[in-house]
């Protein structure tokens, strides 16, 4: 099956979500091709597990990770926690992504959630946070209050109700406005001709599958976007990555009647500890199913009876960019001596906190390492100019693989951002 397009995107996630609408809004003919499938099913674990690649998902020899596969990416799961881009961004590369951002937040009404919406665990972590001089605050949220309820805790297994925004509501924009959707299409490679990009070739339900096309965006994710760069001939895609590492620390507060597991992810949390010591500290709780996973890990099923009451905090660092992904996808990279560091600071303050807010000490247990937002696999200056596009001409990359150097913070505002800016660019100098 052969098709041509002005544009051919690949990957519905926030980055390509944002790059297709401007490029439909600009009259531009796009094809956008995803991994995963449409289904609106979701709000469940059985609902989730088919939208998620599991590959990374056991601990061999790096950070356990999961991604999402399905319309909408990793937006389907993410906590809805909105971070401006970090000021080394523009300070390393010259582009000034801020405007995007606040375009962005006032479009989708980006903002803390409204007092009725803090559950009893969130309230309970950040009293006791502030009570030991920490700047805890609410977070900035996608999450549209009047269709979010209390006591749901459900935004990382897709929200059921509607009231977390994901990227599939900017393909069904740009589909609106013309643009053609494919799902079951993994992409191998760029086509090219004379060193010009002019589609892509993969593969779909029925077959091998070639979308023609003047210009290709890339942007199947910080692990996805550098195999697809490998297999076209870019080698210096994917020699280094981050993967922002993170912990749970868990503890049981006695009378507490509903725990974390309650909460909206990622309700508040402090940024005080970020600069100097590299970890971010919030209110967050797996879903019971991981949760359930990590105890077993941990030995401690002692403490699952209190499942549904304990409290939790997430330690998210900063990683250096490092390791190397391979053109099938293996990863290769360790956590390096100053990640530890980190993510053991992170998890002190969590049990000094958790302490304080009238958690059992015997009760406390950390959760195994995991992994969050790869990025930093097709830097800017590296992999990709400061158009983003790589040397491949009218080849594209819009996602959080252009990052330049470490992060430690969620990346969806940042990837509409780049989006934009990717699109726009594109646009600038087309011909």
């Amino acid at each position: 099956m052969t098709m041509e397009y002005d544009v051919v995107v690949v990957g519905s996630g926030p980055g390509g979500a944002s790059a297709a609408r401007e490029l439909c809004r600009a009259g531009k003919k796009v094809a956008m091709l995803e991994w995963g499938g449409d289904s609106d099913w979701i709000g469940s674990h059985l609902s989730v597990l088919p939208k998620v690649d599991l590959k990374n998902a056991l601990p061999l020899g790096h950070a356990m990770m999961v991604r999402g596969i399905t319309t909408g990416g990793s937006s389907l799961i993410y906590c809805g926690t909105a971070t401006k881009p970090a000021a080394f961004i523009k300070e390393q590369t010259g582009i000034d992504l801020m405007p995007y951002a606040d375009a962005f937040e006032e479009e989708l009404g980006v903002a803390p959630l409204p007092e009725r919406l803090i559950g009893d665990g969130a309230r309970r972590i950040m009293e006791a946070a502030r009570a030991l001089g920490i700047d805890w605050q609410p977070l900035p949220k996608f999450i549209n209050p009047d269709k979010c309820v209390r006591d749901c805790g459900e935004c990382m297994l897709g929200c059921k109700r509607g009231a977390k925004w994901t990227s599939r509501e900017f393909v069904k924009q740009a589909q609106g406005q013309g643009m053609t959707l494919m799902t079951g299409v993994k992409v191998d490679e760029v086509m090219q001709e004379n060193g010009k990009a002019v589609g892509v070739r993969g593969r779909g339900p029925g077959g091998p599958v070639e979308v023609r096309a003047q210009k290709v965006v890339i942007a199947a994710g910080g692990l996805g976007t550098p195999v697809i760069l490998k297999r076209s001939g870019i080698e210096e895609a994917g020699q280094g990555f981050f993967t922002d590492p993170l912990v749970f620390t868990y503890g049981r507060r006695p009378g507490q009647e509903k725990g974390s597991i309650y909460d909206v992810p990622m309700t508040a949390g402090t940024w005080q500890f970020h600069a100097a010591e590299g970890f971010v500290l919030t209110d967050l709780a797996e879903p019971w199913l991981l949760q359930l996973s990590s105890l077993g890990l941990k030995f401690r099923v002692d403490q699952l009876p209190n499942l549904r009451t304990t409290l939790g905090i997430m330690t998210k660092v900063k990683d250096p960019v490092s390791g190397t992904i391979d053109a099938n996808g293996k990863l290769n990279k360790k956590l390096e001596p100053e990640v530890h560091k980190r993510l053991e600071s992170g998890d002190a303050r969590a049990r000094e906190i958790l302490l304080q807010a009238g958690v059992k000490k015997s009760s406390l247990w950390t959760a195994p390492v995991k992994a969050a937002h790869p990025g930093g696999s097709a830097r800017i200056g590296h992999v990709v100019d400061n158009n983003l596009e790589t040397r491949i001409k009218n080849c594209y990359v819009s996602d959080a693989s252009v990052i330049p150097d470490e992060l430690g913070t969620p990346v969806v505002l940042l990837s509409l951002c780049i989006g934009k800016y990717a699109a726009q660019r594109m646009l600038a100098g087309w011909n």
